[in-house]
């Protein structure tokens, strides 16, 4: 393909996303039509079938380019040490964009808890979120450093997804930007980086009071992390199997870790 076909090429991509995700916003996954997306594009049904395979495809990657665009302008893996200033930017970018907030919004209606990926470029941006929520929140627990991300995100994208319940809360100052940023930013800060004795964190550490419950839950992650080392070692052992390396010389690599029975029962799964 020449330099300008190329060019052409991309160009009509990127016609066919926006126009895509005005479509999604607005209708949904099941509501979206083809022929509308086609039309607002300037292409015909034929070329969005050729580049992505189908509706379901199409919603995909519009949601991922928008969650990308996202991370260019409000990036929470690096403007999360500042809770205040993170829960402002993430009011004032979904208070003007308001259309990522609401594709995640028809995928969870339709989809439930699937959330599909490209190339792993989700799954690796919410591993990294995760790890860094453990990390500022000074703990080894995900769940504990998952809820914390998940409340600290709801606190200012519901008050932007659901605006008919801001206005039967708020009345006449349901649009109030400011007096509503510098309300949900104080109570973030507060609550997320409040002091031992404050009551949040009463209710916060709960879970970890018990030392019964706190040891068992340190098993369960340490059993899943060894399965799952497990299952990685018994796919890279097979692997070198057959490629030639012989079980014994497998069972002399991996002494001190597991027996010369489960190493032939690694190869045989």
């Amino acid at each position: 393909m020449s330099p300008q076909e190329t060019k052409r090429s991309d160009a009509t991509r990127r016609a066919l996303m926006c126009a895509a995700r005005d479509e999604f916003a607005e209708h949904g996954l099941a509501g979206a039509r083809v022929d509308r997306i086609a039309e607002a594009a300037g292409v015909n049904k034929e070329r969005i079938y050729g580049l992505f395979g189908s509706k379901d495809k199409l919603f995909d990657a519009v949601l991922i380019d928008a969650m990308q665009e996202f991370t260019e302008v409000v990036d929470p893996l690096s403007a999360y040490a500042d809770t205040a200033a993170f829960v402002e930017q993430l009011f004032d970018y979904h208070r003007g964009h308001p259309q990522l907030l609401r594709l995640m919004a028809w995928e969870a209606l339709h989809r439930g808890a699937d959330a599909h990926d490209i190339d792993g470029w989700r799954d690796r941006h919410y591993r990294r979120k995760l790890e860094l929520a453990m990390a500022m929140h000074g703990t080894d627990d995900p769940f504990r450093a998952g809820l914390t991300m998940l409340i600290l995100c709801g606190i200012p994208n519901w008050v932007n997804l659901m605006p008919q319940v801001r206005h039967l809360l708020l009345g006449e100052r349901a649009d109030d930007a400011e007096a509503i940023k510098a309300f949900l930013s104080a109570f973030a800060e507060r609550a997320f980086t409040s002091p031992a004795d404050h009551p949040v964190n009463g209710l916060t550490d709960a879970a970890e009071t018990d030392p019964v419950e706190a040891a068992a839950e340190r098993l369960r992650r340490a059993q899943a992390e060894a399965d799952a080392a497990r299952a990685e070692l018994g796919a890279a052992m097979r692997a070198a199997h057959a490629e030639g390396t012989s079980a014994n010389q497998l069972a002399k690599r991996v002494t001190g870790t597991v027996s010369r029975p489960v190493v032939l029962k690694l190869l045989a799964e």
